[in-house]
């Protein structure tokens, strides 16, 4: 259904002449001059040609002083009115729309806002959007099973189509959700850097406890903690005994000692030979791992044939559906003085467990599997990579030569003397390589227990923008990262980023004032939040420096908006798929179109996030196709095919659906001056399509893709 609706930007605009103009139902956008400060790091920060940072390591993105992009001329600065601002805040926050009197409270007193947005933090959607910005922030997305390869080299971890998704979810929510259960607890934002505990699943469990198991070194030598312990206990998978009770099979004495029960080992693949039942492996901590997900790999038939690797199916795995949502918090440690590690295998230990026993030290976001499946080393780069987007990270800051803190020592530990002795490398790797020596001391190119007494013994310095400390272990070095003075602005900076698509200025006084403010009050981050989108940095309400620098910043809603405002206005669960799980879920009509959408992201190196603003061609026909998909769910659906919470709108009732595109979709409350002219393009639009001949039911449907693809729908700050 295309839409030949024609809404001009004088019918839905405002006279401030906002930089994303809509012209026409074909989402033609356009950059406006007028009362905007058009710079490209403004309005594409973290894209190409975008500043990658200041040399005092701030982020790049927007002037580093007010006043100063180029030769521009600062925009003449016109305050933003409370029902756009208000809009524009529980949008980020919330995804909802306001209502009147949340404008009205607001209009009557400016302070107001704050309050509103303490309110709007007790929400679910709060917590949800928040989660989504830590998985972001914290760099655990952007990852897939192979990229895990690595620490459990050389195989894959996981292959059943059913069990690996869900274990891939896990690893990337895994600390947002710790984040999101600490601050809930009233901890300080510096626990994401110093704390041991971590919100897990017992499948999360099995993992981490696997990993301790099954050591691989810097050459990628395999040392298999099961088949150290126990050289001759095979494992065997079997299926004509029927179920095993778990207990048996974790019992030394029992007949059954390892053996795991597995209903696909008449259907393992095209090998006949390989068609046996049992199948015995040799003692061996990775096939008990792919044995509780569902898979089976490295087993031999009949004559020593090598035997193809099973996927497995759904009734395979002996970790079941709820293993995967258990979420509880767990404290990392250490064993004490012959204390044994946690068994990775022991599924009914690991369920009830709130405490995991590692060697392996985890503590933070930057010792994640999700972190160094994203930033994975090898044997020339040695940790540099990893080192360095935890700065970036942590303290919104990168190793990029310009920092002019010396290490002691001469040369300082762990300087590689070959690449430091070339002029354009040696100030980098001054600073980078001793830094890097924290990872490499600890941890094997592969992430695990570092066995090299070369780099063990080599713990490294801390010594960046200004701090210089003496580290010899992950817990000094997170604790180096909380005291240090950039760690309080890099995350308002973040929060910059997410309301503005730009950085704030570091030097302007309002955003100082945030910055001390999250200090003084020990870290709180809701404290932060709604010090920062209550702050005219965000809002535009009156002058800052920020505005000098950037104008007001209007983007397009990338994804994570886009469909968080429609799950929550609408009441779907995840209409984009953006928790799909199976090939059907992504397959559905707005999870394949979704997936193409700009989205929030982050790279190699770079302190700007990637914030894709500006609208394409792409982009305007990703958004029409959505929205066409998602008014054949909300209009005239037959009452079996209707999901329960999903919001839906009788043809019968023209009027009434387009009062609520306009307030719930479009985000207009009835006080706003938008409202009246936004309900009359709607209800013309209806008229227009029903009288050429349309029924009553298209032509609501094609009124809904009109609101749903409005300039206040599809945008961040209109």
């Amino acid at each position: 259904m295309r839409n030949p609706f024609h809404l001009g930007s004088s019918s839905l605009g405002r006279s401030r002449a906002p930089r994303l103009a809509f012209a026409a139902l074909g989402l033609a956008f356009a950059c406006s001059a007028s009362n905007k400060h058009t710079s490209s790091s403004a309005v594409a920060a973290g894209g190409p040609g975008s500043p990658s940072g200041g040399a005092d390591g701030s982020p790049g993105g927007a002037c580093s002083d007010a006043g100063t992009c180029g030769a521009q001329t600062p925009p003449p600065f016109n305050a933003v009115s409370a029902a756009s601002y208000v809009a524009k805040v529980k949008n980020l926050l919330v995804g909802l729309p306001p209502t009147d009197d949340e404008i009205n409270a607001v209009q009557a007193d400016g302070t107001a806002l704050a309050g509103l947005i303490t309110g709007w933090q007790k929400l679910p959607e709060y917590q949800r959007k928040m989660e989504r910005f830590f998985e972001l922030s914290f760099q655990q997305t952007q990852i897939s099973m192979t990229d895990l390869a690595d620490q459990s080299y050389p195989k894959q971890l996981v292959t059943n189509g059913l069990t690996s998704p869900l274990l891939l979810q896990n690893i990337e929510q895994s600390f947002a959700r710790t984040m999101l259960q600490l601050v809930t607890q009233g901890e300080p934002f510096t626990d994401s850097v110093t704390s041991p505990k971590l919100m897990m699943t017992t499948a999360l469990k099995e993992l981490y406890a696997f990993l301790d198991q099954y050591e691989v070194n810097d050459d990628g030598k395999v040392t298999d903690g099961f088949h150290t312990d126990h050289p001759k206990v095979p494992v065997v998978a079997e299926a004509a005994q029927g179920p095993i009770p778990i207990a048996d099979t974790l019992d030394p004495s029992s007949p059954n000692y390892m053996h795991w029960y597995d209903p696909d080992l008449t259907l393992p693949g095209k090998v006949p030979a390989c068609q046996t039942d049992p199948i015995e492996f040799p003692a061996s901590s990775f096939a008990i791992h792919r044995l509780l997900y569902g898979s089976l790999d490295g087993w031999k038939g009949p004559g020593g044939i090598a035997c193809p690797p099973i996927g497995g199916s759904a009734m395979a795995p002996q970790l079941t559906a709820a293993d995967f949502t258990d979420w509880t918090l767990v404290t990392l440690r250490p064993p004490k003085a012959t204390e044994a590690t946690s068994t990775f295998y022991d599924l009914p230990a690991l369920r009830a467990a709130t405490e995991l026993v590692v060697s392996l030290p985890r503590l933070g976001f930057f010792t994640t599997p999700a972190f160094f499946a994203n930033w994975q080393t090898n044997t020339s780069n040695q940790m540099r990579v990893t080192l360095n987007q935890t700065l970036v990270v942590a303290l919104g800051s990168q190793v990029d030569g310009t920092d002019d803190t010396l290490t002691a020592g001469n040369p300082p530990p762990g300087l590689d003397t070959v690449h430091a002795g070339a002029g354009l490398c040696k100030t980098c790797h001054q600073t980078l390589d001793p830094l890097r020596s924290i990872f490499s001391a600890t941890y094997s190119w592969n992430y695990h227990s570092q066995a090299d007494a070369t780099w063990s013994g080599q713990p490294g310095v801390f010594s960046f923008r200004g701090v210089q400390k003496p580290v010899a272990s992950m817990s000094d070095f997170g604790g180096v990262l909380a005291e240090h003075p950039l760690f309080a602005k890099a995350w308002a900076q973040k929060l910059c980023y997410y309301a503005n698509s730009a950085a704030c200025v570091d030097t302007d006084p309002e955003f100082q004032r945030v910055v001390k403010g999250f200090q003084d009050s020990k870290f709180a981050w809701d404290g932060l939040v709604s010090d920062l989108f209550s702050s005219p940095l965000v809002t535009n309400a009156t002058h800052t420096a920020t505005y000098d620098a950037n104008g007001e910043v209007v983007a397009v809603s990338r994804r994570d908006h886009l469909c968080a405002a429609l799950d929550n206005r609408l009441g779907f669960t995840d209409v984009c798929g953006l928790h799909a799980v199976t090939a059907a879920q992504a397959r559905a009509i707005v999870p394949s179109i979704a997936a193409g959408l700009p989205s929030d992201g982050y790279g190699r190196g770079s302190v700007a996030p990637v914030l894709p603003n500006q609208p394409t061609l792409f982009y305007r026909a990703g958004l029409e196709n959505i929205c066409e998909a998602v008014a054949a769910q909300t209009i005239d659906v037959a009452a079996a095919k209707q999901v329960a919470n999903v919001k839906q709108w009788s043809s019968k009732s023209s009027d009434a659906a387009i009062a609520d595109f306009v307030s719930i979709v479009m985000g207009l409350a009835p006080s706003d001056a938008r409202t009246k002219p936004a309900t009359d393009a709607l209800t013309a639009h209806f008229t227009k399509a029903t009288a050429g001949g349309a029924t009553a039911s298209n032509a609501l449907k094609s009124t809904f893709i009109a609101a749903c693809l409005a300039p206040s729908s599809v945008s961040i700050g209109l």
